[in-house]
């Protein structure tokens, strides 16, 4: 008996008779004679296509192409010009019935291509990495667990896969403070304070850091933290409080080469407070009001002792100079005629006489014997 079949320009047959394949049919219209034919059609479309190989026995090899992808090696599709499927290691078939098919073969071992906006919508994520790492950042590749390199400021895409499975962890590189707040602290002289430091830090060395730290912040902290310690524990509480510039030395030159050897550099190590116990407050102020009365008392004194110096020497002048006695009379005398506006003073010749010295008068007429 006769089949009629119609084939469309997308599709291509295979016509089976008693369940075997026997004849691949084309676009067009065709009449079979047979008995128990069967047909099973495939739409080009699709690009990629599966069968057995008793099928493909009978499709014309420039139908299709074959490829092998190996573990390292990834494959895309093209149909006039489109990347239309991604294709993962295996085989795989493929129609080539369309002229403009081809197919492009990546190595994931090289640098992935410059992806196209449909090429970044075709490739599923999981087979690379697309990163940026930002200008205060340093980004850390990381293949299989191994650190393979350090990333710069930019944008980064590369392949990533089972043999090579990276990861990127970004590293802020920015200074950061920390504050050590409230340690509690003994000095020489059994005194307890707290204290309280602040820290700033910054990464030098991206992967010796993460590498050999769980925590940089931690170990800013503790190293901090003990080298306090060890002043303090050392000084008197005058010997502190006198010399916080002097913890601030100490602190700087034993944290700091610490944290270097961990890729960390420390800016700046900073006393923020000092606290006392309430009771050691109140006896501190007592100490300084006693020092302050005492220093007041000493000045006091001084300038006393000054101003009876200078009154004795002015008294001994005074003595040897009469006329400089009468002088501070008649002062006086002025001083409190501005006081009162008007001062009499009624004296005799010799009442005058004794006043003003015979110099300022004149030669005075002698008494008639």
């Amino acid at each position: 008996m006769f089949k009629s079949i119609r084939v469309n320009l997308n599709e291509r047959v295979v016509l089976f008779k008693h369940g075997l394949p026997v004849r691949a049919l084309g676009p067009g219209h065709h009449a079979v004679w047979g008995f128990d034919l069967r047909e099973r059609r495939w739409v080009t479309d699709g690009l990629v296509f599966r069968t057995s190989p008793e099928v493909r026995a009978v499709l014309p090899r420039e139908w299709f192409g074959e490829v092998t992808l190996s573990e390292l090696e990834r494959g895309v599709l093209y149909q006039d010009g489109m990347p239309l499927v991604f294709l993962r290691p295996g085989v795989h078939r493929y129609w080539l019935v369309d002229a403009s098919v081809r197919l492009v073969v990546f190595d994931v071992t090289e640098a992935l291509p410059r992806l196209t906006d449909e090429l970044e919508r075709l490739i599923p994520k999981s087979e690379y990495v697309d990163v940026t790492v930002m200008a205060h950042e340093r980004g850390l590749r990381f293949e299989q667990g191994r650190l393979v390199g350090v990333l710069e400021p930019g944008r980064y895409k590369f392949w990533s896969h089972p043999e090579a499975k990276a990861e990127i962890a970004k590293v802020d590189m920015r200074s950061t403070e920390v504050a050590i707040q409230g340690q509690e602290l003994m000095t020489r002289d059994k005194v307890t304070l707290r204290l309280t430091l602040t820290v700033q830090y910054a990464l030098e060395d991206a992967a010796l850091a993460t590498q050999k730290l769980a925590s940089v912040r931690d170990f800013v902290y503790s190293a901090a933290q003990l080298a306090a310690r060890q002043y303090v524990a050392g000084v008197t509480l005058d010997e502190l409080l006198e010399g916080r510039d002097t913890l601030t030395r100490f602190l700087e030159s034993d944290v700091v080469p610490k944290a270097a050897v961990f890729g960390v550099r420390v800016e700046r190590v900073g006393v923020k407070d000092v606290v006392l116990p309430g009771e050691m407050k109140t006896f501190l102020n007592r100490v300084i009001e006693a020092e302050k009365e005492a220093a007041a008392n000493v000045i006091l004194r001084r300038e006393e002792t000054a101003a009876t110096r200078s009154l004795a020497n002015t008294a001994r002048l005074m003595a040897q100079e009469p006329i400089l006695m009468r002088l501070k009379e008649l002062d006086a005398f002025k001083e409190i005629a501005s006081q009162i506006q008007e001062v009499r003073l009624v004296v005799g010749a010799d009442s005058l006489q004794s006043l003003l010295p015979a110099e300022l008068l004149g030669k005075a007429a002698r008494p008639q014997q």
